[in-house]
């Protein structure tokens, strides 16, 4: 029997068997090959000034010490606590007000059975009252009355008017 095939399907069969031949080829040259490409590499620049690892630049290990004293991912880490603020001054004793003469002027008194009164009146000239014990006069409240004086009472300040200052004595 003979092998009868078409110049068509010969034609088909070289040109595949070339192809393969050609491919195999390829192969072992890059098998054999020292692997550098034929294509030059490109040269990469970071655009520094300076080498990135010179010893001028780096800093001290000391400099790092915040950092290695709470390395980032230990468990034993705990976040930066700034020293507490140096306890505030004490505070000095307020000096208490001084007395302001509040201009009261004890002008009589009257003492009766069960009744005892001062007149008084302010120097400014606002006229003045006949006020009893316990009765208020321009906010302050009448304590005692007696044949000389009378004593006044507002917000824990007490002053006692004489009928006969002694300056005039």
């Amino acid at each position: 029997m003979k092998l009868r095939i078409s110049p068509l399907a010969t034609a088909g069969l070289l040109f595949g068997l070339s192809v393969n031949a050609w491919l195999s080829i390829a192969v072992v040259t890059e098998v054999l090959s020292d692997g550098s490409a034929g294509i030059d590499k490109a040269d990469w620049n970071l655009g520094l000034s300076a080498p990135v690892g010179s010893v001028a630049t780096r800093k001290p290990i000391e400099a790092y010490k915040q950092i290695l004293a709470r390395p980032i991912f230990f468990k034993s880490r705990e976040p930066f606590v700034p020293a507490p603020p140096p306890p505030p001054q004490a505070l000095t004793a307020a000096t208490p007000p001084i007395a302001v003469d509040p201009g009261l002027v004890l002008g009589g008194v009257m003492i009766k059975k069960d009744v005892r009164k001062a007149f008084v009146f302010s120097r400014a000239g606002s006229g003045g009252a006949w006020i009893g014990e316990g009765d208020d006069f321009m906010g302050w409240q009448i304590r005692s009355i007696d044949k000389t004086s009378a004593k006044l009472e507002q917000k824990g300040r007490s002053i006692d008017l004489q009928l006969y200052p002694q300056e005039l004595r």
